[in-house]
This record gives C-alpha cells, sequence and structure tokens, in this order.
C-alpha cells in the first residue's frame, strides 16, 4: 500500500525509503563516514534527524549508530545531503543520485576546501565554514578527552607541559586546521565546555529563502 515508509539499519550503512507510485526516494547513510557531528541535524527543516550517543560511538564504545532518521519525518530534500562535510549521506530518487534543492536553484553550490582526515588514511572531508571553536576552561571537566579523541583533523589537542611547574591549558585548538564541522561541541559532556561561531557559509549561485533560513541554523552559536 502507498505511500510506503520504510527503514533498513546495516552493519554499515542505514537506508531510510518512501516509496509512492511513482517515486522510490532513498535517503542513504554511510556510517563509516558519519561521525555524528549534527550538521545534518542542525539543517533539517523536518526535524526528522536525532543523533545518538555520539561520544561512545566514535570511540567504539557503541554500536548504536551516530544519528538516526525518522522515516515518517523525513521529506527527502536533500538538505542534509548537501551540508554534510563528510559525504556521508546520499538522496537517491528512483534509483538516481540527485539534489533537487540545488538543481532547482533552492540552495547554492558550497566553495569549499578538500581536508584530508587525519585518522582515515585517503578519506577528506569539505570545509566550507569561517568561524572558530571557543574552549571555556573553566567549564571543561578535564581528563576525559572526548574531544581529541574524535576530532576528524586532530585540530584539537591536550598541550603538554614543557616545565613541571607549567599549568598549561587543559586544551588548545588549531584553528587552521579546524573544519567547523561541530563533532567536538556535539560529543562534549561538559555543559558550556565548548562553543562553535560559525560567522559564515562559503557558497556560490543562486537560491531562495530557504538557504537563508539554513545559514541563520548554522551561523547560531551553539555550546555543549
Amino acid at each position: 500500500m502507498y505511500p510506503y515508509f520504510g527503514q533498513q539499519i546495516e552493519k554499515d550503512k542505514i537506508t531510510t525509503e518512501m516509496k509512492m507510485i511513482d517515486i522510490d526516494a532513498k535517503l542513504i547513510l554511510d556510517r563509516e563516514k558519519c561521525t555524528g557531528c549534527g550538521i545534518c541535524l542542525t539543517v533539517c527543516p523536518k526535524e526528522a534527524i536525532r543523533r545518538g550517543p555520539v561520544g561512545a560511538t566514535e570511540k567504539k564504545l557503541s554500536d548504536a549508530p551516530a544519528v538516526l532518521v525518522d522515516e515518517k519525518k523525513c521529506s527527502f530534500c536533500g538538505v542534509c545531503v548537501h551540508l554534510c562535510p563528510f559525504g556521508a549521506l546520499e538522496l537517491r530518487i528512483n534509483d538516481e543520485p540527485i539534489l533537487l534543492v540545488v538543481e532547482g536553484g533552492a540552495l547554492p553550490n558550497l566553495k569549499f576546501e578538500e581536508v584530508k582526515l587525519a585518522k582515515d588514511e585517503g578519506k577528506t572531508a569539505k570545509k566550507f565554514f569561517e568561524g572558530e571553536i571557543i574552549p571555556h576552561p573553566e567549564k571543561c571537566p578535564g581528563g576525559c578527552a572526548t574531544c581529541t579523541l574524535i576530532c576528524p583533523t586532530e585540530a584539537i589537542k591536550i598541550p603538554k607541559r614543557k616545565h613541571p611547574w607549567d599549568k598549561p591549558p587543559k586544551i588548545e585548538v588549531d584553528q587552521d586546521k579546524c573544519i567547523l564541522c561541530g563533532l567536538c561541541v556535539t560529543a562534549c559532556p561538559g555543559e558550556g565546555a565548548l562553543e562553535i561561531k560559525r560567522t559564515k557559509v562559503l557558497s556560490e549561485g543562486e537560491y531562495t529563502e530557504i538557504w537563508d533560513r539554513v545559514v541563520e541554523k548554522l551561523t547560531t552559536p551553539k555550546t555543549s
């Protein structure tokens, strides 16, 4: 009976599907590429995506997916696909990869820099944001090192003491390495310990007011 909504969760991917008489739409999440950064949650116009135990998943302490899609809420618009910096999402309409929101002029093309991932040899991510990650050391619980362990570009590190009497900061952020994906903020267990401020989403081409709303969401400061 149409419409049909379903989801198949496998070890390496999650396929969310909607079937109508003449349309078969599939949103495919590559679990190997997905970091759980949360950008898809932020930009989804239907609030159809929720996150899982991101820190535990990245540390390989849980088999739960980093994010899950609600097949009844998803409109298969492809906004999440366009904005995923890790290329972890794909939208297929009648088995053809297609992004109508871009081809139809609702969203512009992204202007991005290809960045190599530190922990996944051969894999890259897109950097299309300007902004910064701001640590708030007084709120950092210290000792967990979650942000340093999961950062895909190794932009966050725990500085070493040069002398026994030194008191170095709890963490250091290399803003040049950071792609502003927000994974560290999403996974940090310390309330308010990390803040992300994206000031610009680099793009070119025509767009509609839909893009204005997306940019507003992405440039709203967020804390852990």
